[in-house]
């Protein structure tokens, strides 16, 4: 499986793109108390994509750094 740097750069910039939107959503019900269905469809939808992208980005770096120490005389 090929872990290039530009890989793990991807994951780190979604990683950067979801907390983003998580922070905005929690700065945004700080302020404003949205409700309703919409509002908490949002909130999963949100919370799952950051914990996707935080998966993704630790896998690729661990496997990156692996195969780093691997090809090590």
């Amino acid at each position: 499986m090929e872990t290039g740097a530009y890989r793990v750069a991807r994951a780190a910039g979604c990683l950067k793109a979801t907390f983003t939107v998580a922070v905005g959503m929690n700065l945004a019900e700080a302020v404003w108390d949205p409700g309703g269905i919409a509002w908490r469809i949002a909130r999963a939808a949100a919370g799952v994509a950051l914990t996707l992208a935080l998966a993704t980005y630790v896998v690729l770096r661990v496997l990156r750094w692996r195969r780093a120490r691997g090809e090590r005389p």
